[in-house]
């Protein structure tokens, strides 16, 4: 990717986070990187992301930081509204009034409610059943009445494995590499169909999006199984293991209708013009099993 003649400055929240860390080692070079604590910025307060703006003059907004557990989320709502929705806003707002291209993070939950089958495209309706897609779908559309430039990055499931420093959450290739370990039956729903994303491709393709027009982009790998179906053929990818003992189908979950997050991403590869291209959820699997996602079995 060709890099600018001088050095950007993005300001990052999350920055500690599993995809911001990330982000941060990655970039850190090519970038200059603005990562304030929560005591330097804290993104609910209007005031205090407008202070910290204006005193650092960033280009770029990469926002990152969420309250992202689904749980949590749907038992402290006012919580998550303040961060995921009021945070948000105050950004957009920040980066509206000064000029800065706003990035930010939305989620494949706004698709939570879909019953439609296949990989699912921006311009589908959608009505998410939890808090957490409700707030992220609201965060996407008040960021874009105030800041139109605005990206919202319609983010999959990600994984990696655990490395020295890196914060890590339980994931698709962590969850099975646990269970692998421990000898402990993993039971995965049939009903549900999700692109899962190696993180490492999501953080390489962030750049890219700095030059995109205003709106919002699926943004993650297709995939067109479930995830029962998934984690067998990873399992196989494991140096052939056998995944009959240690997964379990469960045909139970989501029984109104079928679960269906799987995105498209076809509009941020023609707004890219080619640069942002995805692995299918198989063939990001299949790399990373190749190389390393065993480390740790």
């Amino acid at each position: 990717m060709k890099m600018p003649d001088f050095m950007q400055k993005i300001l990052v929240t999350g920055a500690s986070g599993f995809v911001g860390s990330r982000f941060v080692e990655r970039w850190r070079n090519e970038y200059t990187v603005l990562a304030p604590s929560h005591a330097e910025m804290d993104i609910t307060d209007a005031v205090s992301v407008e202070r910290y703006v204006l005193e650092n003059s960033p280009q770029v907004i990469v926002h990152l930081a969420a309250l992202s557990n689904t749980w949590y989320c749907e038992q402290h709502p006012d919580e998550s509204y303040s961060v995921n929705v009021i945070g948000v806003c105050n950004l957009a707002s920040a980066a509206s009034r000064n000029g800065i291209k706003f990035v930010f993070f939305s989620s494949d939950q706004v698709y939570n409610g879909n019953c439609e089958s296949g990989l699912l495209a921006e311009d589908i309706a959608v009505s998410p059943e939890n808090v957490y897609g409700r707030h992220k779908l609201e965060a996407e559309q008040r960021a874009l009445e105030i800041c139109p430039t605005a990206v919202a990055l319609r983010a999959s499931w990600m994984y990696d494995n655990e490395r020295p420093g890196m914060p890590v959450h339980a994931n698709f290739v962590i969850n099975i590499a646990k269970a692998i370990k421990e000898r402990a039956p993993l039971i995965l729903p049939v009903r549900e169909y999700r692109g899962i994303t190696w993180v490492r491709e999501a953080v390489e393709f962030l750049p890219a999006t700095f030059n995109l027009a205003g709106g919002v982009y699926n943004y993650g790998a297709p995939n067109d199984k479930d995830t029962y179906e998934t984690a067998c053929c990873y399992c196989e990818m494991l140096v052939g293991l056998q995944s009959g003992p240690l997964l379990h189908p469960d045909y139970e979950r989501y029984p109104v209708h079928e679960r269906n997050l799987s995105m498209l991403p076809d509009k941020i590869f023609r707004a890219s013009g080619g640069t942002i291209c995805f692995s299918t959820t198989m063939d990001g699997l299949r790399i990373f099993a190749e190389i390393g996602g065993s480390v740790h079995m």
